[in-house]
């Protein structure tokens, strides 16, 4: 299954950060009826803005200007009940909205778009109040704070699903099927040669614990269970996020989970965009 951190790690990579739908086709391993959901999910990425097609079956990572507009790039920083806070870093704003910005820009839950807690974003202000605070709403992420989530797996009626510990990160993490055993998790990252296999996943150096949780744990009831989810799919308005289990760390009150927990909430920043602002 194709993910959407897969595809702009790929476009990324290209110079000038461009690519064809038959380049990615050949360099992401592309076959049969997989060439119809990867220009599906192109079509779906254009739309939320997190690629431009720019003609010829191109497409392109955007690149923010201020110029003319109210850019700001900075830290966002969500509540539980949906909301976030932009905190603006003062060496990417230009003098004018210094001088007029009060403060972190408020996004109500509607303009937070893909972006999650943590994740360094660009933001466009939408109005100010008369004491210089002010909304906007989220254009794209540069840099993604939770490549993994922390959270407690539960099998659901319409599929398993994921809560993360975190409550600032909010929205469940859909888990498709097949996706909840890491034993099944192939990756094909820092691969340049498009004719080799993809190769299992190393385990996590981060792990304290040992295998003993995890070899006591049925695959077929997790229900409960402390996981780390790699995202696959960043969330919408429309639809969660959706994730891979890389690993079952164990029951929360087990002696040392704990400790699992606090080291993998730390935020491990991903790349996704390279932004370029200017003066306005």
């Amino acid at each position: 299954m194709l993910s959407e951190a897969s595809i702009l790690k790929k476009i990324e990579r290209q110079p000038k950060h461009t690519a064809g739908f038959k380049q990615l086709v050949r360099e992401l391993g592309v076959r049969g009826d997989e060439r119809k959901e990867l220009l599906s999910r192109l079509e779906r990425m254009v739309s939320r803005g997190q690629l431009l097609q720019v003609g010829g079956g191109r497409y392109a990572i955007p690149q923010a200007s201020t110029a003319g507009k109210n850019l700001v790039i900075g830290k966002l920083n969500m509540h539980r009940d949906g909301y976030g806070f932009v905190t603006p870093d003062p060496a990417a704003m230009d003098e004018r909205m210094k001088a007029q910005l009060v403060g972190d820009i408020f996004i109500p839950p509607p303009a937070v778009g893909t972006a999650m807690h943590g994740d360094r974003v660009v933001a466009e202000v939408g109005s100010f109040r008369a004491d210089g605070k002010a909304e906007g709403r989220i254009l794209r992420t540069v840099n993604r704070a939770h490549p993994t989530v922390v959270g407690i797996f539960h099998h659901g009626r319409r599929g398993n699903f994921v809560t993360p510990i975190d409550q600032k990160i909010g929205g469940e993490i859909v888990i498709p099927p097949g996706w909840e055993n890491p034993e099944n998790l192939f990756t094909t990252e820092d691969t340049e040669n498009t004719e080799e296999r993809p190769q299992k996943k190393s385990k996590s150096v981060d792990r304290v614990l040992g295998d003993e949780v995890a070899r006591r744990l049925d695959l077929d009831d997790l229900e409960n269970v402390v996981v780390d989810v790699e995202i696959t799919d960043w969330p919408s308005a429309t639809q969660n996020a959706r994730g891979r289990v890389v690993e079952i760390i164990g029951y929360e009150d087990v002696f040392g989970v704990d400790v699992e927990i606090v080291i993998r909430n730390k935020p491990r920043t991903r790349r996704l965009a390279r932004v370029v602002v200017t003066a306005g």
